[in-house]
């Protein structure tokens, strides 16, 4: 998928370049303008251009594309939907919107319909092989997943491989409903969307998800988590729990585009025992990494600077609730989610430029 972020970056900036235009009502403008607000994370201002640009120039599907990366960066999932079926009614073969909306569906948990569409682009693109190892993967996990039983709560639903393991199943569940009613009274958040967690061996985690060693568990729109002797640890296993589900409310409510250390930090915070261990991690090192540097995903980071990079974002995201209060930090999400962009929502919501706070972490560092 990450690829796939970088040509669609290209095709977009080439589906503007045909003309000189700078009017308001001029598509091409319009397109240009929402290419380079993507490019600078304004994904609001993005879905604004691109949609008012493909209402002025229905037949090109480049438009309804570019409306659709906007919507699902900002986790408008249904828009996001209807945008990128837009661009594949205009012009079946645009191979972009085909990946973006089977990925869109897989993160849903729509692995059937994530499927038939890269089936359907291989038949029309034979010559695409960047599509046949993440097809023959889907299909993999399709194959596993067909066996899966599930289990369900009030707001989750637990899948889970052999019938001897739905007691743990359900405990995961009641453990989640505990995480569920802890964590929306501190922040004032109670997602209304129901939560899938799928439980796999160890081995299967890692072939499913392809993250690092170190990775105790993931959430792409389900939450993953690898179970061996889970209930022998209790206090791990609420810990991983907590730290997922806040994963899952940080993208309900502020979409794709919350800066990782926001999010990892969050979810680090609100574990059952809160960041004090995790930050001890501090104390045997002198790396402080920039906030600047935290931005992006820590899945492909080593586990010592994951550690690191934990511990730093659970001290900012502490800072922050101390100076401003979690419901400043809620309203950032929520800002973010409306496709504000990161900076001035930071320094609205938190009262400080984003750049003065970073400065200040790092002062307090050292």
């Amino acid at each position: 998928m990450r690829l796939w972020i970088a040509q669609t970056a290209l095709m977009l900036a080439a589906c503007t370049g045909a003309a000189d235009a700078c009017a308001a009502e001029d598509p091409i403008a319009l397109a240009r303008a929402g290419t380079a607000a993507i490019e600078a994370r304004r994904f609001g201002d993005a879905l604004e251009a691109f949609t008012k640009a493909a209402e002025l120039q229905p037949g090109d599907a480049s438009l309804c594309f570019g409306a659709g990366v906007a919507a699902f960066m900002l986790g408008q999932n249904d828009v996001a939907q209807t945008r990128f079926e837009c661009a594949l009614a205009r012009d079946p073969d645009f191979l972009p919107a085909t990946v973006w909306l089977a990925d869109l569906h897989y993160r849903a948990g729509r692995l059937s319909e994530a499927i038939a569409l890269y089936e359907a682009a291989r038949q029309r693109s034979p010559g695409e092989r960047e599509l046949q190892p993440q097809l023959d993967h889907w299909r993999k996990e399709q194959e596993l997943q067909s066996r899966f039983h599930e289990a369900r709560s009030e707001h989750f639903t637990a899948l889970f491989q052999a019938p001897a393991d739905e007691p743990l199943a359900r405990a995961v569940a009641e453990r989640l409903e505990a995480a569920y009613w802890r964590i929306g009274k501190t922040l004032g958040v109670y997602p209304s969307r129901r939560i899938t967690v799928v439980l796999y061996t160890r081995e299967q985690f890692g072939d499913i998800t392809r993250l690092a060693a170190w990775s105790a568990a993931a959430y792409d729109g389900r939450i993953r988590v690898p179970i061996g002797d889970a209930l022998k640890d209790p206090d791990e296993l609420d810990r991983v729990l907590s730290h997922e589900f806040v994963h899952a409310l940080v993208s309900m409510v502020g979409g794709r585009a919350v800066p990782a250390w926001i999010n990892e930090g969050l979810a680090t915070v609100l574990e059952p025992a809160g960041s004090h261990e995790v930050e001890a991690a501090l104390g045997r090192t002198d790396d402080r990494p920039a906030l600047s540097t935290l931005h992006g995903s820590f899945v492909r980071l080593s586990a010592r600077d994951a550690e690191i990079a934990y511990a730093s974002a659970a001290r900012a995201v502490r800072r922050l609730i101390e100076r401003r209060g979690v419901a400043a930090v809620v309203a950032l999400l929520e800002d973010l989610g409306r496709g504000a962009p990161f900076a001035r929502a930071f320094h609205q919501r938190l009262a400080m430029r984003y750049e003065a706070f970073s400065a200040l972490v790092a002062r307090e560092s050292h």
